[in-house]
This record gives C-alpha cells, sequence and structure tokens, in this order.
C-alpha cells in the first residue's frame, strides 16, 4: 500500500466573524455560493495532512459534513479557527476526536 506524502490546505471560506489585524479577509468575504462545496472536496487527493482554514471554518454549517469527506482520505486533519464558536468545535470534536483543533 503506497504512503500519503501530500500535505493540503482546503480554505472553506474567506467569511469570518473577527476583524483581526493579521487578516483582511473579512474585508472581501466570500458568498456561500461561491464556496468549495461538497461535491468538490470529494474530487480532492489522498493527503498525509489537511489543514481546513479560512476565514473561520466555523461559520460553515456543513463543516461536519467536510470534515467526515476529509477524514475518509487524510491521515491527520487540523481546523485553524479563532476558536469563537465553541459550541460547533465541541460537537465537532465530539464526532472526530482525533481531529486537531489550531486556535
Amino acid at each position: 500500500m503506497a504512503r500519503r506524502s501530500l500535505y493540503g490546505t482546503v480554505i472553506i471560506t474567506y467569511r469570518c466573524n473577527a476583524r483581526c489585524n493579521m487578516c483582511d479577509c473579512f474585508r472581501d468575504p466570500t458568498r456561500p455560493e461561491e464556496e468549495i462545496t461538497l461535491e468538490d472536496i470529494k474530487k480532492l487527493p489522498e493527503m498525509a495532512f489537511t489543514n481546513i482554514t479560512g476565514g473561520e471554518p466555523f461559520i460553515r454549517k456543513d463543516i461536519p459534513e467536510i470534515v467526515r469527506e476529509l477524514y475518509k482520505k487524510s491521515d491527520r486533519i487540523v481546523i485553524s479557527t479563532n476558536g469563537y464558536f465553541t459550541d460547533r468545535i465541541i460537537a465537532l470534536c465530539n464526532e472526530f476526536p482525533k481531529v486537531g483543533i489550531r486556535i
């Protein structure tokens, strides 16, 4: 069996609820219909490591479905977040305890 060696970043939105000094994605947010779809994610290759980022990934209501799909094809998943949506983060971690959360 071949080892996965690809490291990837999947930007699932440029929307964000914060106005951080080091990031200006809030100035030009995506509209939901412009963002990567679950069908697009299904077409991504297998990866050793996947970083899910944005904007604020937990703005996406379908983030559990996105993680569920990437979980099938990635050895390690980390989500970069500002930590604001604590309830959504905890719910996702309960379903996927091996997913890393980077705040």
